[in-house]
């Protein structure tokens, strides 16, 4: 039995797409603690995650509080959600970087930089009340830039922290639709970092079906897959991997594009919370099932109940690398295979990266490495060396640019 289960975050309208998840899934859990910001938001979420649970009759304490500390005590997992700045931030994240000509995005890139500058501030505290009242939690990351926070918790905490994508668990199902099997059938072999991931092989009953898959793919055209990647370098990447490699298409998107990604959601989550609102609501609206926030029950629930389980199974997680993809520093984050259960979380081993990828990857890493002791710092230098050598910022010009931007907007103090 799960004590309790703490959301940072909490108040978002997706949270009771969790809610219904430990219900399908019967999650055996005593309470689950929503922990957010003051205002009406929480409380709102909070009245109708009740709601939910009374309607179905299982037995589980939904709490709220704007207390961290008072949250997190006790928790066994501790899920963090948090978008510092909301939906507003995010949007500048995604429409600043194109009109300096970057793709915007934020995760990754520039925007992934504004991001994390905001961010990882908020994360470093939070880390500090969890680990006096409840060191021994498991930590389970969500919030953007994903790799970033983890890399930077793992680096500068003693928290037991997991960052989890449910871009890795997307692929592999749409594989194994190709291959007419299972998810649970597949042995992946995967070598990634957040928002970066390649399968290199793919086994059922010990065989390798990768040719297989490869020959289904080029025959059938499948939806979903980036087919010219595939044929060029003979793996198959998650669907933001693109983005690398197609950067002018992208971005020539963007820009032509009416409203953001962000804003269509801001929308929603508004509408959505008058919803919420309503005493008589007991059910989830179609709006919010339109999100698809499908990685709460198809991921983090799952992971959960395998990690409270006597059972072990591999799933891919953002995890300190240490010797595990042999070509990058110790300490960084990557997204590769990790056996779990039992309360345990073990890293594969994945060996050196395919030739073609070192070099991006290395990149990758050091540009989030420089952000991280940006942030650390209030370096200017650090910053704008990280946005230099990002593969999604084009020139030293364009960095310098941004980052002046993002101080004034952001009212950073960087010496």
């Amino acid at each position: 039995m799960i004590d309790r289960i703490t959301i940072l975050g909490g108040s978002s309208v997706y949270t009771p797409e969790f809610i219904l998840g430990a219900i399908s899934h019967n999650l055996n859990v005593k309470e689950i603690v929503l922990v957010g910001r003051e205002g009406p938001k929480l409380g709102i979420v909070a009245k109708f995650c009740k709601r939910l649970m009374d309607r179905t009759g299982f037995p589980v304490a939904i709490s709220s509080t704007t207390n961290i500390t008072e949250g997190v005590r006790g928790a066994q997992y501790i899920l963090n959600c948090i978008r510092v700045g909301g939906m507003s931030a995010r949007m500048k994240d995604e429409k600043l970087p194109p009109q300096l000509g970057m793709v915007g995005d934020e995760s990754l890139g520039a925007g992934g930089f504004a991001n994390a500058m905001r961010t990882l501030p908020v994360v470093f505290d939070i880390a500090k009340q969890v680990e006096l009242v409840n060191p021994e939690a498991t930590f389970i990351n969500l919030t953007n830039p994903l790799g970033i926070v983890v890399e930077a918790l793992t680096k500068y905490s003693n928290l037991k922290v997991i960052g989890v994508c449910d871009l890795p668990g997307v692929c592999i199902k749409r594989v194994a639709e190709v291959l007419h099997c299972q998810p649970g059938d597949l042995v992946v072999d995967y070598i990634g970092l957040n928002h970066m991931g390649w399968i290199q092989d793919v086994k059922v009953d010990g065989r390798s079906c990768m040719a297989n898959l490869l020959e289904k793919l080029e025959r059938y055209n499948e939806e979903g897959f980036d087919h010219n990647l595939i044929e060029l370098f003979r793996m198959v990447p998650t669907r933001i991997v693109s983005l690398f490699f197609t950067q002018d298409e992208v971005l020539k998107k963007q820009r032509s594009c009416a409203r953001v990604r962000s804003e269509i959601l801001h929308e929603a989550e508004q509408q959505i919370l008058r919803l919420y609102q309503d005493e008589h609501l007991c059910d989830l609206p179609d709006l919010t099932r339109e999100r698809k926030a499908i990685w709460y029950d198809e991921t983090i629930i799952p992971l959960i109940e395998t990690l409270e389980s006597k059972s072990e199974r591999d799933v891919i997680l953002c995890v300190r690398n240490g010797n595990c993809i042999r070509d990058l520093p110790e300490n960084c984050s990557v997204e590769i295979p990790v056996q779990i259960g039992r309360k345990r979380v073990k890293p594969r081993q994945v060996g050196n990266c395919p030739r073609f990828l070192k070099g991006l990857f290395m990149s990758i890493k050091e540009s989030e490495r420089l952000t991280i002791e940006a942030s650390r710092h209030n370096s200017y230098e650090f910053a704008l060396q990280a946005l230099t050598i990002n593969p999604l910022v084009p020139s030293l010009q364009a960095a310098k640019k941004f980052l002046n931007r993002v101080i004034k907007d952001e009212s950073l103090v960087l010496h």
